[in-house]
């Protein structure tokens, strides 16, 4: 079992321009992977029904732009990762539980239906919503790599930055309920895609989880 990361790691940091490197090699291959299982299924899709709670969050065309923040978090989150191990660690969580979500999306794809964008919307709103539709099917929704990534990413963060840990937690949170508003994902959904960075988590980097303040 890994050591637990030191409160202040003497390892070196790791240069910007590597670090924007591998934030962007990591964001392409997960973005292959998702819209490329998303597009072409193994099998039928299993057609997702909502649940109590999230008839009870309704769809709000709004909150496109907490959604569209919550996407940005790991990406900016990641960049800050400095130290070489703890970057390392993140990194190698945020692998295994993309996998973890690449095998689930495979073997059993399911799809949520999605509502028209309502031509009412002001042109800023229309667009983010025509562009989230163009980028992203309406598959792979089980588990929700749209909550697994950001909650590695903010793991390793804290494990960097453990001062920082109540901010970014409050501000996970806040963001969080965009994914169901959206009709992007049912809450189980955001269950699964939780439980699935807590696997990555476990089982290629622990010790980002025992970081001490």
């Amino acid at each position: 079992m890994q050591d637990p990361l030191p409160k202040h790691s003497t390892h070196p940091d790791v240069p910007l321009t590597t670090r924007a490197v591998l934030v962007a090699a990591s964001a392409l291959v997960n973005g292959v992977l998702y819209v490329g299982s998303n597009a072409f299924p193994l099998r039928v899709p299993v057609v997702l029904q909502r649940n109590g709670l999230d008839i009870a969050l309704g769809w709000h065309a709004w909150t496109i732009w907490p959604y569209w923040l919550l996407l940005a978090l790991a990406p900016v989150l990641a960049l800050q990762i400095r130290d070489v191990r703890i970057l390392h660690a993140t990194l190698r969580a945020y692998a295994v539980a993309l996998l973890a979500n690449l095998a689930i999306w495979l073997s059993w794809p399911t799809q949520l239906a999605r509502r028209a964008i309502p031509d009412t919307l002001d042109p800023a709103t229309a667009t983010a919503w025509r562009l989230l539709y163009a980028l992203d099917g309406p598959g792979n929704c089980f588990p929700s790599g749209h909550v697994t990534i950001p909650l590695v990413i903010a793991t390793g963060f804290c494990a960097q930055y453990p001062q920082a840990r109540r901010w970014v937690w409050i501000a996970f949170t806040v963001l969080l309920p965009s994914v169901v508003s959206t009709g992007q994902h049912s809450s189980w959904d955001i269950l699964g895609g939780a439980a699935t960075a807590a696997f990555g988590l476990w089982v290629a980097s622990p010790a980002l989880l025992r970081v001490r303040r």
